[in-house]
């Protein structure tokens, strides 16, 4: 009598997709097993492979990613468009404040091509590629307003100890989200239960705990059902 299989683990897809950052991050930093591991170990003391992280964990792994040189891309929405996407830094602030609007139900169409009408409206360029540092600010700024006069974003930092703050816009575009899925009262505990829920946290966190590809992932959940909400786009 042969021996029954036990069935295949299956693997969450927000953790699934964590999994596919890190396989590239590895590739971009040229790590081999060994390297690899022996960063886990470092970073998680007692660990020395992703399968023993909690999601996270994996969130702070692909952040230590970052800060040897891997550079994530951004992944705009289904409904973008084909169009190339501008490289600098200061073209990915713009783009990534455009997406935010639209999972803030502000705007409909995410595309390319939309957010090139916005620019040449503000700037009279044709591409984000092509502005001038003055030219960035004014739309970067623009878009910012738009945020703040529609879906009442904050973008003040975060206070730390006496003294210093520190910027998490990504934090503040969750709070707007959770505001305009229930209104009245905000209640930042339910915010981090949800946040909690979301990564599968085995630990109490807080959204402002959240890596940057973890809060992109939230960001994303949050904004279908601010668009189901407001009767727009999925």
């Amino acid at each position: 009598m042969s021996a029954v299989r036990k069935p295949k683990k299956q693997i969450d897809p927000f953790r699934r997709s964590l999994y596919a950052k890190i396989e590239i991050a590895k590739k971009e930093l040229a790590l081999d097993d060994d390297a690899y591991r022996d960063i886990i170990g470092q970073k998680f003391p007692g660990k020395s492979s992703r399968t023993q992280l909690g999601a996270a964990q994996l969130g702070e792994l692909i952040d230590h990613f970052k800060t040897l040189g891997f550079k994530p891309k951004r992944k705009a929405p289904k409904r973008a468009g084909r169009a190339r996407l501008a490289d600098s830094d200061t073209a990915r602030k713009i783009r990534a404040l455009w997406i935010s609007l639209f999972h803030l139900g502000v705007i409909s169409d995410p595309s390319e091509s939309a957010l090139g009408a916005f620019v040449k409206r503000q700037a009279k360029v044709d591409d984000a590629a092509f502005l001038v540092p003055e030219q960035s600010y004014k739309v970067i700024e623009a878009l910012k307003s738009w945020a703040e006069r529609e879906a009442k974003v904050n973008w003040s930092p975060y206070p730390i100890g006496f003294r210093d703050k520190i910027e998490r816009p990504r934090c503040r575009i969750l709070e707007a989200q959770w505001k305009i899925l229930h209104p009245g009262k905000f209640d930042i505990l339910d915010l981090c239960r949800w946040v909690e829920r979301f990564v599968k946290s085995p630990r109490q966190i807080s959204h402002v705990h959240l890596s940057d590809d973890q809060a992109d992932q939230a960001i994303e959940a949050l904004g279908a059902r601010v668009r189901a909400l407001k009767g727009g786009a999925k």
